[in-house]
């Protein structure tokens, strides 16, 4: 028994110093791919795409992995992937082509060179849409709907036609060229104003002038690319195994049709990193293009002094490490890409996976790998913090830029966050979760701890109220109230769930015929609401493995119309029941229960109410 202990100890010591020894580095491509193919297989993904550039060469353009699970069809160097909103850089790029040309400025207003788009924007006469807005998000619109995504139809609306869909998206909620909130129909409006002013569909236009050019051979925009055969089916990881899913059209098309191979995206990397020439040489824009493109223009950030924003479909890709990348992310049914490069040491990279899973692990290892022989830079010098000028920021927060205005409920949950100072310490604090250490750049802005950049400004807005951008987003500064909206949701919840559970009991008394019948009703009723308000839970949850089912007759679009409409309606029956019957009851502390969870259930009603839930029909455009 001795030697066995003594064993045990040993084999112990050996495993711990096993699991203390250093990752071994990673120096070759070979190695990298290895370590790669493990993260697929931990992370469910089939298929890769996979480019390692630089400047002047082409490290590794191919792929990894199955293109065709059922067919086991590797991925090639020319396999085709939907690189979704990867498609936006590539509308940008053209439009600053007819920039150039003198066909259109940034700064042109929308409704003189575009009145045709229903553009609804009650501060036009001050603060018009101009082109610049509509790439950099900051015109205020809507993201899509959710019948507003994929096309199930068998044809193609185009031009203005296709505009008209998306009218209601088209809505300023708030000033333009303020706050930056992603919106997909605006980039639909960018590929118009390229086929208006190029006389040709996008598609034609960005394969004439920007696709063919670069000398990219396999890359199209077409918006119904199923037909194509070097295309990669696209998965979702389910019950152990992969699901395929629909190649459906978009009706956005300039927001995200692109697909391409992995040599197109090398030809595309290193457009960038060659100061927008192509492989011949030829200039296909000016470098003041490219740092047009590289550049916030319009929201307050940019303003405040803040450069890590969202440029012309141009961002930061990552904000630690050794150096930062630039780029562009994108996602559609069944895949997960992006494109990602640093001009000043000549280095990028792209990947897209036919998973839909996120490539955040093979996008860090791609980057170490890359940046291996690089030195870790020193952190940024750190200024005192201006306790004078902060002052007056100091309090909580609320997102007032949400990117889905039917979602927007989600500060009642959250609960926005606080900027505190704890000495000289600066924090941001979620209600929920850690908090961040600023470190000031300048009176007014700041780095997260760990960060090579600042990206967080604080600032005023047109109105002189205090704001707070972060990478969380835009956000208001929220008055002392601001635990209540909060409190008073999560009070709400707890009170539907304690009365559906009473409601289960009371029913049983109902059945044993122990509870008064004029008094099952107003019990009931709660439970009811709250079946409703779950079935409503249960459809939004399921449309994100099938969006496409919110555009037509679907279990997902009658519930997403048939229960928030229930739930009101079954929390107003039992209110007036239970004022009715109130004398009936014979327990008070029930009867004043349930007039407090009907209260707390129509506090919920009218959030859902507020925020458009209410006779939400999706299944006509």
């Amino acid at each position: 028994m001795k030697k066995l202990l003594l064993f045990l100890a040993l084999l112990g010591s050996c495993l711990a110093a096993q699991a203390q020894r250093p990752t071994r580095p990673i120096t070759t491509i070979p190695q990298l791919t290895d370590s790669i193919k493990r993260i697929m297989r931990r992370e469910h993904i089939p298929g890769l795409l996979l480019t390692l550039i630089t400047r002047d060469s082409v490290l590794y353009a191919g792929g990894l992995g199955l293109a065709d699970v059922e067919k086991k069809q590797p991925v090639t160097p020319h396999t085709l992937f939907r690189v979704g909103s990867v498609t936006k850089s590539f509308v940008a790029v053209g439009l600053l082509q007819l920039v150039e040309q003198g066909k259109l400025s940034l700064n042109d207003e929308l409704r003189k060179i575009t009145p045709e788009v229903p553009i609804d924007n009650p501060w036009e006469a001050t603060d018009p849409v101009r082109v610049v807005h509509v790439l950099e998000h900051t015109a205020g619109f809507d993201d899509m709907h959710f019948n507003h995504v994929y096309n199930t139809t068998p044809t193609d609306p185009r031009g203005a036609a296709v505009v008209q869909i998306f009218r209601e998206e088209l809505r300023c909620r708030w000033r333009p060229g303020e706050r930056m909130s992603y919106s997909n129909p605006g980039y639909l409006v960018a590929g118009y104003l390229l086929e208006k002013l190029s006389g040709e569909p996008y598609e034609h236009s960005l394969a004439k002038n920007v696709l063919r050019p670069l000398g990219m051979p396999d890359a199209t925009a077409t918006l119904r690319p199923e037909s194509d055969s070097r295309l990669a089916r696209g998965y979702a990881y389910a019950d152990g195994g992969y699901q395929p899913v629909s190649l459906l059209p978009i009706y956005a098309g300039p927001a995200g049709s692109l697909s391409a191979s992995a040599i197109d995206m090398a030809r595309w990397v290193q457009f960038f990193l060659r100061d927008f020439r192509t492989p011949d040489g030829t200039a296909l824009l000016q470098p003041t293009s490219l740092r047009e493109m590289e550049t916030v223009h319009s929201p307050l950030e940019a303003r405040a002094g803040l450069q890590t924003g969202y440029g012309l479909a141009n961002m930061l890709i990552n904000r630690k490490g050794k150096a930062t990348f630039r780029g562009h992310n994108g996602g559609i049914e069944g895949f997960i890409s992006l494109f990602a490069y640093n001009r000043e040491l000549g280095l990028g990279y792209a990947l897209s996976n036919n998973g839909a899973q996120p490539l955040t692990s093979i996008s860090t290892l791609v980057r170490e790998f890359l940046l291996r022989d690089q030195l870790t830079p020193p952190p940024p010098s750190v200024l005192a913090l201006d306790t004078t000028a902060l002052a007056p920021y100091l309090g909580h927060y609320q997102d007032a830029a949400p990117r889905n205005a039917l979602l927007g409920f989600s500060s009642h949950l959250l609960g926005g966050i606080s900027l505190e100072r704890r000495g000289q310490l600066l924090t941001l604090q979620p209600l929920i979760g850690d908090p961040d250490t600023l470190l000031a750049t300048g009176p007014l802005t700041f780095r997260p701890s760990g960060q090579l950049r600042p990206s967080v400004a604080l600032t005023r807005d047109h109105d002189g109220e205090p704001v707070l951008i972060s990478p969380q987003g835009y956000s208001l500064k929220a008055g002392i109230w601001w635990w209540l909206p909060p409190t008073l949701f999560w009070v709400s919840i707890l009170l539907a769930t304690t009365s559906s559970v009473a409601g289960l009991v009371w029913l049983i008394y109902a059945v044993r015929r122990q509870l008064p019948r004029p008094q099952l009703l107003p019990r009931l009723l709660p439970l009811l609401a709250t079946v409703a308000l779950v079935a409503l839970g249960f459809a939004l949850g399921s449309l994100g493995g099938n969006v496409a089912a919110a555009g037509r007759v679907s279990v997902q679009s009658v519930l997403l119309f048939v229960a928030p409409l229930a739930f009101t309606v079954l929390t107003l029956w039992g209110l007036i029941l239970t004022v009715r019957r109130f004398h009936l009851f014979r327990s008070r502390v029930v009867a004043w229960y349930l007039l407090l969870t009907y209260g707390a259930l129509g506090l919920v009603a009218t959030v859902l109410g507020s925020y458009g839930w209410l006779g939400l029909q999706l299944w006509s455009v």
